[in-house]
């Protein structure tokens, strides 16, 4: 484990040579290029603020227009506003951010992770980290970076990149972001039908990249009408205490940081 990942803080891991890290933006930019060269059109910037299904068609109202069509479908995750929040009632969200260094000089890059895995420790609020193609150092955990959050996540990473790698000790954040994971009581995704021709899948579980692109190529054969059914997934349903438990976790994810600070 200390040559893997090149800290002395760990005693055991388990090395998956199966997996790998992901840049999401840059990967949803790729899927971007390839559906705008297959002869898709992206239009950003129009939320959709209305729908309705009158005729065997989908009219659905932006601030710019409507867009009528036969098919529709979501994929808003978490991220849902207007018609696509109905959907969400289904998650509980668990924020996560990320801090990251400048790209590190090429000595202190070959100290950590020296394979170039990615790593998460195996903690109730969990440390991932691992250096992008650049050399930076990004470590991260769960929470908000919003108003008194920001603050003790901050200082919380600070003192973990240290405690994991001592040579990173005074290496300054240049970056930082938070995104919102939208998690299910029992962590399998939901299947949202809001009316004939529409679907939405969503609740990934914070495991988005891989089954979301396996599902959205399975529900992109059910709207082009080439398959007649769906996964077995379990429908969109108020998840209870959803608001609740969303307070929960990022409220204990800042606590917990916080209380780090004495140990």
């Amino acid at each position: 484990a200390r040559a893997r990942t090149g800290s002395a803080r760990f005693r055991g891991a388990l090395f998956d040579p199966r997996a790998g890290t992901v840049q999401p933006l840059a990967y949803a930019r790729g899927l971007a290029r390839v559906a705008l060269a297959s002869g898709a059109r992206i239009f950003t910037q129009s939320p959709v603020v209305g729908q309705r299904h009158a005729g065997g068609v989908w009219h659905l109202s932006t601030p710019g227009g409507t867009l009528r069509a036969p098919r529709v479908i979501w994929a808003t995750n978490a991220y849902g506003l207007g018609p696509a929040a109905e959907p969400g009632k289904a998650l509980a969200v668990l924020p996560y951010f990320n801090f990251a260094t400048a790209p590190l000089p090429a000595d202190l890059r070959a100290t950590i992770l020296p394979g170039g895995e990615g790593a998460w420790d195996s903690a109730k609020i969990l440390t991932s980290f691992r250096l992008d193609a650049a050399g930076r150092f990004i470590i991260g955990s769960v929470g908000a970076l919003g108003g008194a959050d920001r603050a003790a996540h901050a200082a919380w990473a600070r003192r973990q990149m240290a405690r994991l790698y001592p040579q990173l000790k005074g290496q300054a954040f240049v970056h930082q972001w938070f995104g919102r994971i939208g998690t299910t009581p029992d962590a399998l995704p939901r299947l949202w039908q809001p009316g004939p021709g529409a679907f939405g899948l969503l609740g990934y579980n914070g495991r988005g990249i891989a089954p979301g692109t396996v599902l959205g190529q399975q529900l992109a054969r059910v709207a082009l009408g080439q398959e007649g059914a769906l996964p077995v997934l379990r429908p969109a349903r108020t998840a209870p205490l959803r608001a609740a438990r969303s307070l929960f976790i990022r409220t204990g994810a800042a606590l917990w940081h916080l209380a780090d600070q004495r140990r």
